[in-house]
């Protein structure tokens, strides 16, 4: 038994103990109704109807103190199991109808099992320590509201959120950790930054972007295509609507509940907001007879889709219904499949070290859902082509199953941040069902026509979503290359002004080269009649990148005053474009 799987059986245990804990606390008053406890990342949860009282955090004081008497006196945790018939009867005298609705649910024939500790008895699959002296350590965290099985239109149940460890000194680290993480989170700094800012009028889920944090945007999005312009993808551009029938064939209208989908007034036409750009790409390629010498040919585009999210899971620029998307496509043949892998994966690896993040290999394979497209021979191809080039490149991975997209499998690159999170950025797909769905050829060598395999690649995928780690990857202080306002000038008075000037001068000469060409230094001058002081505070608090301070001794050296995030020199004026190119 592995470690992690040693910790998610403490934590499946807790959220029995608090359950246990709760129905001791509170039975006696309401009928308590229970929905689900799994174990998670971090701890563990339980979704539970109160029967009308409110508990809040308050509550948590007790509940502890309760868990903490279960705990101490060892239960047993046992397994049993029960016929459907049984199942049902135990979940009516006890008056449990989410777990009566659970046992409905399963499959004919499935084994149903249940945990029992001390009187408290649990419908579950396990697994379980052995007793509840076995449990590490856990602190209650926070309570939130949530929908029965997610649906908005089904109970409101109190979901209580636990944190569980095996160690003290582990749930000291995950708390230092989320402190930080709260200091970071892209939702306060987005904000302070003058980044992004929402709407009632336009709507949740649809983030609107200010002049400061569309150069950021820009700057990510040119930085990642320009490691595919290098490697001859060509940019195309399509409309953010199509028919149904496009995504009919494609497969998507069938498997993606999320498309927003309407009919023109006018025409009558059924029409849908793209959610992805895939099935527009295909039909540029199919708009000419392709040959074998054309392949690979390759499109890029920088481009919005649209998909609605429920309304309880957005949240800042994490998920959105308005998602902006780095996105390339790839039509090849088989034999170019490795040499298009390659780039890609050299391309991901270059990008993350040089946004100082590092990366790990999910390979997202299928699992035995229906929710996919293509014949088990087409994905059974596909998975072992992604193994064996994950392999004949040298890179770590661990497999994913049920995390491949509807069409292909997939390379997810899991960056990891300043903090120690993993985040899903990065992904490059293999497909050989939509090519083979909308028809599509290319004339062989041999004059017969052949279906082409299709490549899909994002380098830093959704761009609000990478802006959101990458705010707190950085806690706003953004590298110099990228950050909105690279440089700010702050005057002492007015007796430097034509001093100023001389400095203007050099800065709109400079030109920067790297990592975007034609990268002109984007800086502000505050010549506000205010101290010295409280203009420091200002940039200080906007995590400029460099500060440069001018004063009447300044301009009697010839020199300037450089304040950087954590320094300060005094720099000659003829210095200043080399230090600014160092920079």
């Amino acid at each position: 038994m592995s470690d992690i799987q040693d910790l998610e059986k403490m934590r499946h245990s807790l959220s029995h103990i608090m359950a246990a804990a709760v129905k001791n606390l509170y039975a006696g008053t309401t009928t308590i109704q229970f929905g689900i406890g799994p174990a998670i990342d971090n701890g563990f949860y339980y979704d539970i109807d109160f029967g009308g009282q409110k508990v809040s955090e308050d509550d948590f004081k007790k509940i502890e103190k309760e868990m903490r008497k279960i705990i101490a006196q060892k239960l047993p945790i046992v397994r049993s199991e029960k016929t459907r018939a049984e199942a049902l009867k135990w979940a009516k005298d006890n008056s449990q109808k989410f777990k009566e609705e659970l046992i409905n649910d399963l499959p004919e024939g499935e084994t149903i099992s249940f945990y029992t500790l001390g009187d408290f008895e649990d419908l579950c699959r396990g697994p379980h320590v052995d007793n509840t002296g076995e449990v590490g350590v856990f602190k209650l965290d926070k309570v939130a509201g949530a929908y029965w099985r997610g649906d908005e239109k089904r109970e409101m149940l109190t979901r209580i959120y636990g944190l569980a460890f095996a160690t003290e000194a582990d749930l000291a680290a995950y708390e230092k950790q989320q402190e930080e993480a709260k200091k970071r989170d892209h939702r306060k700094l987005g904000k302070e930054l003058g980044l992004f800012c929402y709407s009632d009028l336009v709507g949740a889920g649809l983030p609107l972007f200010t002049p400061r944090g569309t150069i950021l945007r820009d700057m990510l999005a040119a930085f990642a295509n320009s490691y595919r312009e290098k490697r001859g993808y060509k940019k195309v551009c399509i409309p953010h609507i199509a028919s149904i029938d496009l995504y009919k064939t494609s497969g998507h209208f069938e498997k993606f509940p999320e498309m927003m989908r309407f009919t023109s007034v006018e025409s009558g036409d059924e029409l849908a907001l793209k959610p992805v750009n895939c099935p527009h790409h295909s039909q540029i390629f199919a708009s000419v007879p392709r040959s074998y010498k054309e392949l690979p040919v390759k499109f890029l585009e920088t481009t919005m889709v649209y998909r609605d999210e429920r309304k309880g899971e957005l949240g800042g620029l994490s998920r959105v219904r308005a998602i902006t998307q780095d996105d390339s496509h790839v039509f090849c043949t088989e034999d170019q499949v490795a040499d298009v892998f390659a780039e890609l994966i050299e391309s991901a690896k270059d990008l993350y070290a040089r946004v100082d993040m590092k990366l790990k290999l999910r390979l997202s394979f299928k699992d035995d859902s229906d929710g996919y497209i293509g014949t088990p021979e087409m994905w059974e191809k596909a998975q072992n082509s992604i193994k064996a080039m994950a392999e004949k490149f040298n890179m770590d991975y661990f497999i994913g199953i049920g995390e491949a997209a509807m069409y292909g499998p997939k390379m997810d690159f899991m960056a990891v941040d300043a903090l120690g999170r993993e985040w899903q950025l990065a992904t490059v797909q293999l497909d050989y069902a939509m090519p083979t769905r909308f028809g599509l050829e290319y004339v062989d060598v041999d004059g017969s026509k052949k279906t082409p395999i299709m490549i899909h690649c994002a380098l830093i995928g959704s761009i609000e979503r990478f802006m959101s780690v990458f705010i707190e990857h950085t806690a706003g202080w953004f590298p110099f290359w990228c950050a909105p306002e690279q440089i700010r000038i702050l005057t002492i008075n007015d007796e430097v002004n034509d001093y100023v000037l001389k400095i203007r001068e050099i800065l709109d000469g400079m030109e920067l080269n790297d990592p975007i060409e034609h990268n002109k230094i984007r800086y502000t001058i505050d010549d506000r009649n205010e101290s010295l002081g409280k203009k420091i505070r200002e940039a200080t608090k906007m995590k400029l990148p460099c500060v440069i301070i001018v004063g009447p001794k300044d301009v009697e050296a010839s020199e300037v005053s450089v304040r950087l995030r954590d320094s300060e020199e005094k720099i000659k004026l003829a210095d200043l474009k080399a230090f600014i190119e160092k920079l």
